[in-house]
């Protein structure tokens, strides 16, 4: 897989509703982006959720600048589109990670939620394979769920790059990738370093869940570093996902169930470039505005122009003399 083709893969994003009843503003983290959404996880100095905060609560800066929303959105009850990842490469054989996978994927549905949607992709040899697309009706995707067996080489990395731009039909605001997978990377061209770039300019949170053996805690450092766990909570950190490990069927349940109840628990920031400037990478900083301790996850940035709106007033180009 060409790294071209995989950069101009992160420049198709889905659309989503600012309010509901509206039509949805495009929105993609490429550089001719005419909308940045930010999915936005807040939790207190014991690690719970921070419900019941406005848009006034938030404080966000890009690149160090104050900015203004023109999204908020908050709403426990929205809808969710879920893209499921599955490492079906030979090494997931091994005690039974596949089928355990597979258990976690059923999990997650069998919660779902009015409105939910849900797509399923593969990959081995280098390759993802769409099993079945976005819908509401999850009776393709069990079925192909069913048939999926482990076989050949994995690229995660490669697979993990060329995802998001699928999420495109997902039709739901909110939105995960849920990656199952031995970590095991042995068919990638791109390195860590650059998937840990191509990542930051994803508005789609990666949840990483890495399928070890019962035996992991107690194996060498080389043995642990097979199953590469520092990729992993890379390419969760980077999305603005989180990583998680499981080893059997005792973990996986209550791991489906937190991503699950994560995603609905999103905060939707929203603003609009300028589209006028430099187009670079920008870092986006949110924080809350309320004394206490918090725990703000969100995607690092974008990679477009300057916001629009910045300080409270529209951004002006600048003009010689």
């Amino acid at each position: 897989m060409k790294l071209r083709p995989l950069l101009a893969a992160f420049a198709l994003c889905a659309a989503a509703s600012a309010t509901r009843g509206q039509e949805p503003p495009a929105y993609t983290a490429s550089a001719s982006a005419e909308y940045v959404l930010m999915p936005v996880l807040v939790f207190d100095a014991k690690g719970r959720f921070v419900d019941g905060l406005g848009q006034k609560d938030f404080v966000i800066r890009v690149d160090s600048v104050p900015i203004v929303l023109d999204t908020f959105e908050r709403d426990d009850a929205a809808p969710v589109s879920f893209a499921f990842l599955l490492d079906a490469s030979g090494s997931m054989q091994l005690a039974h990670k596949l089928e355990t996978a597979k258990n976690a994927i059923r999990s997650i549905i069998r919660g779902r939620h009015p409105g939910d949607d849900f797509a399923l992709f593969e990959f081995s040899e280098g390759e993802v394979r769409m099993v079945a697309d976005f819908s509401m009706d999850p009776a393709r995707l069990l079925r192909g769920l069913y048939g999926l067996e482990a076989s050949g080489q994995t690229a995660l990395f490669d697979a993990v790059a060329a995802t998001p731009s699928r999420m495109v039909r997902g039709k739901n605001g909110k939105r995960a990738i849920v990656l199952f997978t031995d970590g095991v990377d042995n068919a990638s061209r791109l390195d860590a370093a650059r998937m840990a770039e191509i990542l930051q300019q994803v508005s789609v949170p990666v949840y990483t869940v890495g399928m070890k053996n019962a035996s992991f805690n107690r194996v060498t450092e080389e043995e642990r570093g097979q199953l590469s766990v520092e990729n992993l909570r890379m390419l969760a950190g980077s999305s603005g996902g989180k990583m998680f490990l499981v080893s059997g069927e005792d973990d996986i349940r209550p791991v489906a169930a937190q991503i699950a109840g994560e995603v609905r628990k999103q905060y939707l920031l929203g603003f609009t470039p300028s589209g006028r400037g430099d187009v670079k990478y920008r870092f986006v900083f949110v924080s809350v505005a309320k004394p206490g301790r918090w725990d703000v996850r969100v995607r690092r940035g974008y990679r477009g122009t300057a916001p629009g709106v910045v300080g409270g007033q529209e951004l002006q180009e600048r003009r010689p003399g």
